[in-house]
């Protein structure tokens, strides 16, 4: 494919990766972040961590809300059309995951936009000159969309618009970098043809592997619940890193701490040779997030709480209490939910089906329940989640 022969793809830390953050000219580096989800999970934050790293080097940065792309839906590695969020969905979803962005990066280089200021300006005239800047047969070079021609599966019009609308993203902020997973590539290096159609120098694609979910077989997503939030406490956020398969801790030291990559393969091959535990390693991957997400004390607190539940078997020490009136029949999920145990009905669903819902140590499999049955009880959702309920 053309557009992958000349590309400058780049994975956290290697050289070419630092000899661009130490570029004496003052580059404008670009992430688009679609708002099709309501957190920021660890796979976001290693992206945005990167981005942060070129503002310390001097760079600017711009921050593009998807909020009109969101609409189409990023058809990157998907077997069938995307459904189209509306406008309400996508508002809260911006409401939510921009505020945590905005505190993960610097203030002073920031640039935040969003790209519905000037696509949805676009006239049709506007969109048969961008329309023409690439060919169907361009188009069909992208392996999703060639899959899904053979296989016979629908491709709407609509989601060929997806690239180059943010291929224009990269014309309207004028980006000399523009950084993204490595599901972006190919988007990323169209939004360069389009610079050039649009008599723009081609900016530089960056991209970094996709972090694998707390599974360890599909990408950290929200939708596959498989995520990890940074905004769940940290007591939450250092279990879920020691769940992790151990094989999938080396791309979370690769792409959420410092480490040298020299390092992190001196640690491999002590794994490979008996020499270093994976719990140890994990535990220390766990103790750098937190402390960067945290601090140093959050992050000793955290393992000392994983530690006291996991290991020594004991209820947290502290655990909140949640009042109820006696003798109403409660449906768990919805009652969870009302509460901020859970994110949705379907986890409390999927919790309690699979054992994961606990009264006082013993297993509850039943989505409801009268109120009577809970008072006074430790009740545990999943590995970590603790509350005690009490009488209103």
């Amino acid at each position: 494919m053309k557009y992958i022969e000349e590309r400058s793809s780049v994975i956290n830390p290697l050289e070419d990766y630092h000899s661009l953050l130490k570029s004496k000219k003052k580059l404008r580096v670009k992430l688009g972040v679609d708002p099709t989800a309501p957190e920021v999970t660890l796979g976001w934050y290693a992206v945005i961590r990167a981005l942060r790293k070129f503002q310390e080097y001097g760079h600017e940065v711009i921050l593009i809300l998807g909020e009109f792309t969101a609409k189409v839906g990023d058809p990157s590695g998907k077997s069938e059309t995307r459904n189209v969020l509306d406008d309400d969905s996508i508002g809260v979803n911006s409401e939510g995951v921009l505020p945590i962005i905005k505190s993960i990066l610097h203030k002073d280089n920031l640039e935040v936009v969003s790209n519905k200021d000037w696509l949805s300006k676009l006239t049709i005239n506007d969109m048969m000159h961008l329309a023409s800047s690439t060919t169907l047969a361009q188009m069909l070079e992208r392996e999703d969309f060639s899959n899904r021609y053979e296989n016979k599966n629908p491709i709407s019009l609509l989601e060929f618009f997806y690239p180059l609308f943010q291929g224009y993203d990269s014309v309207a902020v004028k980006s000399d970098i523009e950084i993204g997973g490595n599901d972006q590539l190919w988007n990323l290096m169209l939004g360069r043809e389009i610079q050039k159609f649009y008599n723009i120098d081609p900016q530089i694609a960056i991209t970094f592997p996709l972090l694998i979910g707390t599974d360890g077989k599909k990408k950290m997503s929200q939708s596959y619940d498989n995520y990890i939030s940074i905004t769940d406490n940290s007591e939450k956020i250092f279990g879920k890193i020691m769940s992790i398969p151990d094989e999938t801790m080396w791309d979370y030291f690769l792409m959420l701490t410092d480490l040298e990559i020299k390092e992190i393969e001196n640690y491999k091959n002590e794994v490979k040779a008996d020499k270093e535990n994976p719990f140890n390693l994990k535990k220390q991957l766990g103790n750098l997030i937190i402390t960067e997400l945290f601090d140093n004390q959050t992050a000793e607190k955290a393992y000392e709480s994983f530690e006291n539940i996991t290991i020594n078997k004991n209820f947290p020490d502290e655990i909140e209490n949640i009042a109820i009136n006696s003798n109403i029949e409660l449906h768990l999920p919805k009652f969870l939910l009302d509460n901020n145990i859970i994110k949705s009905n379907s986890e409390g669903r999927r919790l309690i089906s699979s054992g994961a819902f606990k009264i006082n140590d013993e297993k509850y499999e039943d989505l409801d329940i009268n109120s009577d049955a809970l008072i006074n009880k430790t009740l545990q959702i999943g590995k970590r989640n603790f509350v005690r309920i009490i009488k209103k």
